[in-house]
C-alpha cells in the first residue's frame, strides 16, 4: 500500500481537502486525532505530560488541558519540543497500526494528513507530500474566525511551524486554497486523480461524489 502526505500550513484548509478525499473513499489517517488518543486518560503520555507540565495540565475530568497546554507550549520552544517528544513517537505507532491495518485490508491508496509533516521528517515516509496553501492574510482571518485566536496568539502557531512558503517548495504537489470551497474540491480530485496514476491505480476506485 502507498501512503501519500498531507500537510500544509496552519489554517490552509488541509481538513477540507481530507474531507474531499474521504468523500471520494480514499482512507485518510489524522495524524491530530492519533495525538488525542495518544493523551487519552491513564496514557502513559498524559502521566508524562503531567509530570513535565504539572496537575494543572489536567482539566477538573482528568483529561488533558489542551487550552492551558497550548498556551504554555506555544510561547515556549523548549516546552513544545518536550511535549512533542512524548507525543509524537506514540503518534507514529498508532499511525504504524491504522496502515497496517488498511494493508491488509487490500487498500492500495492512503493519506496520512499531518500538519508537522516537514517538522518532524516524514516526508521520506510519506511520499508524495500534497501541501495546502493559502495567502498569508486568508490564513489569518481563518484562524481569528474558526479558533477565536487574538493576533499575538496566531503569530505564535505560526511562527512554530515551517514557513509555508518553504513547505510549498518542498512539496510534490501543491493545492492552493485561494478561492471557492468548489475550487478546492476541484484541485483536491485533480490531485487524487494524478496520484492514481502515479501509482498505478484506477482513480474509478475513488468515484466523484454523486
Amino acid at each position: 500500500m502507498k501512503v501519500f502526505g498531507l500537510t500544509g500550513g496552519i489554517g490552509s484548509g488541509k481538513s477540507q481537502v481530507a474531507r474531499r478525499l474521504r468523500e471520494r473513499g480514499l482512507p485518510v489517517v489524522n495524524a491530530d486525532q492519533l495525538a488525542r488518543l495518544a493523551v487519552a486518560p491513564g496514557s502513559t503520555a498524559l502521566a508524562r505530560i503531567v509530570a513535565a507540565f504539572g496537575a494543572d495540565a489536567l482539566t477538573q475530568t482528568g483529561e488533558l488541558d489542551r487550552a492551558l497546554v497550548a498556551a504554555r507550549v506555544f510561547s515556549d520552544p523548549e516546552a513544545r519540543r518536550a511535549l512533542d517528544a512524548i507525543v509524537h513517537p506514540v503518534v507514529r505507532q498508532l499511525a504504524a497500526l491504522q496502515f497496517a491495518e488498511l494493508a491488509e485490508q487490500g487498500e492500495p491508496l492512503a493519506c496520512y494528513e499531518v500538519p508537522l509533516l516537514y517538522e518532524v521528517g516524514l516526508e521520506k515516509a510519506y511520499s508524495p507530500v500534497v501541501v495546502v496553501s493559502a495567502p498569508a492574510d486568508l490564513l489569518r482571518e481563518r484562524l481569528a474566525l474558526r479558533d477565536g485566536l487574538s493576533a499575538a496568539q496566531i503569530e505564535a502557531r505560526i511562527a512554530a511551524q515551517m514557513p509555508l512558503e518553504e513547505k510549498v517548495r518542498r512539496a510534490d504537489y501543491v493545492l492552493d486554497n485561494d478561492g471557492s470551497l468548489a475550487q478546492l474540491r476541484e484541485r483536491s480530485d485533480a490531485v487524487l486523480d494524478a496520484l492514481c496514476a502515479f501509482v498505478g491505480v484506477s482513480a474509478t476506485r475513488y468515484p466523484l461524489p454523486s
